[in-house]
């Protein structure tokens, strides 16, 4: 079942023929939501990014298009799903139609956050086939998605769980994989979005509450050379889609300390 502009119907021959052509063929814009414990985790974050990306990609945003009304249909197929106690993740797809816009939800059911199992040994390394352009589309996810893809070949073909990416100026941007941070003693070092790292709601609430809570740490979003990998004391990366995880090893450094996966389970425990 998904949901097509607020009808929910069950396959794709109940959507209008023009509205498949452009589904395949013109461009969009989408964001993945986690939806678990009957909400929409971190949807303040998630609705802004939306409206900021459909604004920048000069989409002609409905006034019906409410933080409340989307809301309200990501519930709606939630709600046909019977998703209560379980964990989805909540693909939201919006495509120019005439003068307007049409959007198209699906769900998947996953893990929630304090049940995905990270994998025990995790590698490394530096993608450097292709780079990030920083400019005022990078932190856009639709950006520089060839790049990701490739990048995610690159990692299959070498045996390696990740890879950084690396902008235009020689520094960390993110992993294919999520947001990167770096431990360094009483610092937590993350790419500034000025490097063209993905403003991801997860990185935004994450961000917050380590700001908020953990005092004995500061939280450090500048300019990060890839040097600094091997300076650290551990290394993890987060996403919406597969929680915290730590980076045992990068090339030849190998990482030990849990402090970040003890302060991200702490994370997901607050918001849970």
């Amino acid at each position: 079942m998904i949901n097509f502009n607020g009808n929910l119907i069950s396959n794709f021959n109940e959507i209008k023929s023009n509205f498949i052509k452009q589904l395949h063929t013109q461009f969009s814009v989408s964001e993945v939501l986690r939806f678990e414990n009957g909400i929409v985790l971190f949807w303040e974050q998630h609705y802004f990014r939306i409206v900021a990306a459909l604004r920048r990609h000069r989409f002609k945003i409905p006034m019906e298009y409410t933080m409340e009304y989307l809301k309200r249909e990501i519930i709606k197929l939630t709600d046909v799903h019977s998703i209560c106690s379980d964990a989805a993740l909540v693909r939201i797809q919006f495509l120019p139609y005439l003068k307007s816009i049409n959007f198209l939800m699906s769900l998947t059911k996953t893990k929630p956050l304090n049940k995905i199992n990270p994998e025990e040994n995790y590698n490394l390394d530096l993608f450097k086939e292709a780079v990030i352009k920083v400019n005022n589309l990078s932190n856009l996810s639709t950006t520089n998605t060839t790049i990701f893809n490739i990048g995610k070949r690159y990692a299959e073909e070498n045996d390696l769980n990740d890879c950084a990416l690396l902008n235009d100026q020689k520094n960390l941007v993110e992993t294919l994989q999520g947001t990167l941070y770096i431990l360094q003693k009483s610092k937590v070092l993350t790419p500034n979005l000025e490097s063209g790292v993905q403003d991801f709601a997860m990185r935004t609430a994450f961000n917050e509450w380590i700001q908020k809570k953990r005092k004995n740490l500061e939280l450090v979003e500048q300019v990060v050379n890839p040097f600094e990998l091997q300076k650290s004391e551990e290394l993890m990366v987060i996403s919406l889609q597969n929680g915290g995880q730590t980076i045992t090893q990068f090339r030849k450094t190998t990482y030990n300390s849990n402090q970040l996966k003890v302060m991200y389970d702490n994370f997901v425990m607050d918001i849970n």
